[in-house]
């Protein structure tokens, strides 16, 4: 997986676009790297994946903000972020969405 991201500094957003297969230690890795740089610049995020395929199970997204963000820092899931996806992950990443949002993580997906 490959990545890039732009700081919006009107609109307080990093947007970052993936390209390649969405793996667990990859998107992890990243996902605290931007989550820790928009708590500290109180921005949101934007996180384009629609050239990305989803190679992350269900049971890994379901645990992945305990797993993966809880352990560096509790504030991470305070982050508002969205998800844009690609046509073939969409259901996976609506799971994604209601298991944030059971877990009260301000996520959206479109």
């Amino acid at each position: 997986m490959n990545y890039n991201y732009t700081l919006n500094e009107i609109s307080k957003i990093i947007t970052v676009r993936t390209t390649g297969h969405l793996k667990t230690k990859e998107l992890s890795e990243m996902g605290v790297l931007m989550r820790k740089k928009a708590r500290d610049l109180n921005y949101k995020i934007l996180f384009d994946y629609s050239l990305s395929k989803n190679f992350i199970s269900i049971t890994e997204a379901y645990y992945w903000f305990s797993d993966y963000y809880d352990v560096v820092d509790m504030k991470l899931r305070n982050i508002p972020a969205a998800i844009i996806t690609c046509k073939e992950d969409n259901k996976f990443f609506q799971f994604v969405e209601t298991t944030c949002f059971n877990n009260g993580i301000e996520l959206k997906v479109f």
